[in-house]
């Protein structure tokens, strides 16, 4: 809306018409002074003279207070002392209603006339608050009886010092008051208000305020309220102004009222105060003739001035307007050509009118190519069409339309695409259109990239995932939803962690958070979780996204599955890693067989030496034994390593399953029980394996059910027993197979879930350091698979463990490993040479030999062997030579005497090679290859072959 008046003209115009009703006023305002200040002193006058009556009446019976409390007949509360209360009360009418005496507790012990208890509670409250205080106190207004209200005038009584209790005159003073106002000549239509010190109104016009506090007069104008709170509490004389009459109700005459607030100082330090109460109307009624006369020529200079102003105003505005308009029209001629759009007004037959810089830029033209052209002629006839019909059928004013996007052709031939909004208003005299045109080529091509890039990271077999800094999925792709499970939909909104697995490190987030905040790339294995809650490794990165003012509001993860990749070198690492066991094993393999050698030797002497059935024999007997189970365990661990092939032959088990029991025994505590279960007939089940084998099955698994065992005790029990599985025949239908059952059942404190399918992994252990190395049950399992049977495992955390192991049964029986002495021995008397760098073993091979009747001779050098052979003053008929010795092996060593002395025969020996064995022994010369360690009936046994070979030819 345009304005019509100059605002600066109609300013002064009002400026100038304050200045003459200030002129005005002054006159006015000197009466009115003058007016108020007799009103007030008229005021102050009443209620001096309202003090006066008040204080004359307070200090009566305040005088009379303190003379009666210094009575000892009141004093003492004898009958004299009441009887003066009772004339005292006579004498005084109806001026006081009661009088009461109180001991020092407050407790009522005389009151004239006799009243009942409950109407004087106030008294005896008040009294007890006179302890400390020598003069008379007024109480606050305690009771109201129609429309009178009531207070205690109480003194301490005091006998020799001490307080014992307090008089008090029970006081009308609503209606004492009154008597002393009316006495006084207030004006008629004055209301007068006496209020005690907690603003409580004590006299007042209508008996039913009496009792109120003077506040609840004003209670919904706040306004008042507070100017009255503020004029009693400050104690001087004030002088207020309020709103409204809230006694009178004045109708006739509504307005202000003025009021003056006098305190009063009383006797007994009585703090009241009379409020005087006068309708505006009345303190101003003798200058109302003035201010009629005022008003009237104030309002007509004033509207004079107004008048003038006003017109003087029209007059100007007019001549700005015009000036405005022009300078509007440039100003938007200006803002159009700044547009970052183009802008368009067409007639009615879509002739352009108008056409900005940007539309003019858009169509690579300038203002006269375009004005007075058709708008349609621009675009393509292809896409024109809709265009066309919305700006012919548009009628209604304001009627909006959006085309597009279509093509448009520039004056130049080139192509772009637009977004039209075209709006129809009406212009004088005929309606026209405002068209926004929008060019939207770069957005589509940016938009047809977006498509191509995210069409390309939905193809890649990587998975991308975008989320924000709270780890919310915003975006995931398709390899990612093939790669977990969960769809596009379940992904976005989720937190990323759905994806993650619980095992993941607790402080992989705060990790993951402290480099993106960083605005760094993490790079590492992250532990997720499908939707069907299996596991997958992934090699993830994750990248900041920056937005243009460098913050990082989003991040992108970008992974690939890594499992089965981990898996084939989890593989590849066993495999070195036990390529790594076997070379420790072979080097361990050489030094100890050369030590049992030693023992199993002279131990095998000793038993030649010693008396069968005797104990020493017997404990040579068990030496024996377990130094040719030592070297089977070498020999086993050879073949755990895949180092060497382990001899199997038929043996029976439950005898090999006995001897074990029977060691263990010895080392396990008597708060563990063991129990055997091998019937009489499972005695003579036979499989094809070493005993060491068996042995270290029986060994190892109840070692494990002892360590389960060992701080609470418990039992353990060996089963043996016979079992037959029928077995699917390819050709022949069925067939039935026996097999041996072996169960060994603990009532330890079991194995939970989590760890139950590792407990066959290499090195995989929960005991402590120092404890145990993870190879016992690997060792079982390798064993059970290598004889072709099964071994099963079924544990629950804290009820124990049962393993059950089934081998296949063979029916030939063999040597079961355990020493049979009574075999005779070979001897011979020929001269045989040992060659071995180590001397005890030496000295051993050669009490051996010697023992058999051989003449030994021995040498630590093998490059002697030549010499030895040719200078020996008896001839030599047999080398005995080990495999590894500095300078010259013992194949070496073979090769070489075969060259040179074919007839003597060569007996390789060896702790471990993994460059030796039978076939290249036998390639290279030799007539026998030994194993240590060797016992006494082997070494003669291939002595004598090896020589009665050479003599027979």
């Amino acid at each position: 809306m345009k304005n019509r008046f100059d605002y600066q003209l109609v300013v002064l115009g009002f400026l100038a018409t304050l200045v003459l009703a200030g002129l005005f006023y002054l006159p006015y305002l000197s009466v009115h002074t003058k007016t108020m200040d007799a009103f007030r002193l008229q005021q102050t006058l009443l209620a001096q003279q309202a003090e006066v009556g008040l204080q004359e009446y307070l200090t009566t019976y305040s005088t009379a207070l303190t003379y009666l409390v210094q009575q000892a007949g009141i004093q003492q509360l004898d009958e004299s002392g009441k009887s003066l209360l009772g004339d005292f009360l006579s004498m005084r009418g109806g001026d006081i209603l009661s009088i009461e005496r109180t001991d020092a507790a407050g407790i009522r012990l005389f009151i004239v006339p006799e009243i009942p208890n409950e109407a004087q509670e106030g008294a005896t409250d008040h009294c007890r608050t006179l302890h400390e205080q020598n003069h008379p106190r007024v109480s606050d207004l305690y009771r109201l009886s129609d429309g009178v209200g009531q207070i205690f005038f109480s003194a301490a009584v005091r006998q020799e010092d001490e307080f014992a209790g307090c008089l008090s005159f029970s006081l009308p003073i609503t209606r004492v008051a009154q008597r002393i106002f009316d006495q006084i000549s207030f004006p008629h239509e004055e209301d007068v208000l006496l209020v005690n010190q907690s603003g409580v109104i004590l006299t007042a016009p209508g008996v039913s305020l009496v009792g109120n506090s003077i506040h609840h007069l004003y209670v919904n104008n706040e306004d008042d309220v507070k100017v009255l709170r503020t004029a009693l509490g400050s104690g001087e004389q004030k002088l207020v102004v309020l709103s409204e009459d809230r006694l009178t109700q004045n109708l006739q005459n509504p307005g202000k009222v003025y009021g003056l607030v006098y305190p009063l100082h009383l006797a007994a330090d009585t703090s009241w105060s009379l409020v005087l109460l006068t309708p505006e109307h009345v303190v101003l009624g003798s200058m109302a003739e003035f201010r009629s006369q005022w008003l009237v020529v104030t309002a007509v200079a004033v509207t004079v001035v107004a008048l003038l102003s006003l017109i003087l105003s029209r007059i100007a505005v007019h001549r700005k307007e015009e000036s405005e308009q022009r300078a509007a029209q440039k100003q938007l001629a200006m803002l159009l050509d700044l547009a970052p759009m183009g802008v368009f007004v067409l007639n009615a037959k879509a002739v352009v009118l108008y056409a900005n810089q940007e539309a003019l830029r858009m169509l690579e033209a300038d203002g006269e190519q375009v004005v007075g052209q058709e708008f349609l002629s621009f675009f393509h006839r292809d896409t024109r069409h809709e265009l066309a019909r919305q700006l012919e059928g548009g009628t209604a004013a304001r009627s909006r339309y959006k085309c597009g996007p279509i093509r448009l052709h520039t004056f130049s031939g080139a192509k772009r695409e637009v977004v039209v909004h075209a709006t129809l208003y009406q212009a004088d005299p005929q309606p026209q259109w405002i068209l926004i045109v929008h060019d939207v080529t770069d957005e589509r091509i940016r938009a047809a990239q977006q498509q191509r890039l995210t069409t390309a990271v939905d193809q890649v077999k990587e998975a991308v995932l975008i989320a924000d800094r709270q780890g919310i999925i915003d975006y995931a792709n398709a390899a990612l939803v093939e790669m977990t499970g969960y769809s596009m939909e379940e992904c976005r909104g989720q937190s990323i962690r759905i994806l993650w697995a619980e095992e993941q490190d607790t402080s992989f987030d705060l990790k993951i958070e402290n480099v993106v905040d960083g605005g760094e790339v993490w790079r590492g294995r992250i532990i997720n979780r499908r939707k069907d809650g299996t596991f997958f490794v992934a090699v993830a990165t994750i990248s900041p996204m920056r937005s243009t003012n460098g913050a990082v509001p989003h991040f992108v993860l970008v992974q690939r599955d890594v499992t089965q990749e981990l898996e084939l070198d989890s593989r590849l690492r066993q495999t070195q890693k036990m390529e790594a066991i076997g070379t420790l094993a072979g080097g361990i393999a050489h030094d100890f067989n050369n030590i049992l050698g030693g023992i199993i030797g002279f131990t095998d002497l000793a038993l030649l030496q010693s008396t069968p059935g005797t104990e020493a024999h017997t404990n040579l007997l068990h030496i024996r034994q377990g130094g040719k189970r030592a070297a089977d365990l070498v020999q086993q661990i050879l073949t755990f390593s895949r180092q060497s092939v382990i001899e199997k032959v038929p043996v029976p088990i439950a005898p090999l399953i006995k001897e074990s029991l029977k060691l263990l025994r010895a080392s396990l505590p008597t708060t563990i029980d063991i129990v055997q279960d091998m019937p009489a007939s499972e005695m003579k089940m036979m499989v094809m394996a070493a005993p060491v084998q068996i042995q270290q099955i029986v060994m190892n698994l109840c070692t494990n059910a002892f360590y389960a065992m060992r701080e609470t005790g418990g039992r353990l029990v060996i089963r043996l027993r016979l079992e037959t599985v029928t077995i699917p025949g390819q050709n022949s239908g069925n067939s039935d197979k026996e097999r041996a059952v072996l169960v060994v059942e603990d009532t330890g404190q079991g194995i939970g879930e989590e760890i139950l399918s590792q407990i066959f992994t290499p090195f995989f252990t929960t005991k402590q350091p120092g404890e145990g190395t993870g190879m016992g049950l690997s060792v079982v399992h390798g064993i059970v698979q290598e004889l072709g049977g099964q071994i099963d495992v079924q544990s629950k955390a804290g009820e124990g463990t049962v393993f059950t192991v089934c081998l296949p049964l063979v029916d030939q029986a063999g040597n079961n490993g355990l020493v049979n002495g009574s075999r005779p021995l070979s001897t011979g008397t020929e001269h045989i040479l040992v060659v071995d760098d180590e001397k005890d073993i030496r000295e051993t091979y050669k009490m051996m030999l010697s023992h058999l009747g051989y003449t030994v001779t021995t040498t630590g050098d093998p490059q002697e062997v030549t010499f030895l052979l040719e200078h020996a003053q008896e001839p030599i008929d047999l080398v005995l030579t080990d495999q590894t010795m500095p300078r010259m092996t013992g194949i070496d060593l073979t090769r070489d005497l075969r060259r040179k002395h074919l007839s003597v025969p060569v007996i390789l020996c060896t702790g471990y090679s993994d460059r030796l064995n039978h076939e290249i022994a036998l390639e290279a010369g030799a007539s026998d290859l030994l194993m240590k360690p060797m016992d006494l009936q082997g070494l003669s046994a291939a002595v004598r072959s090896a020589l009665d070979r050479i003599r027979n030819g």
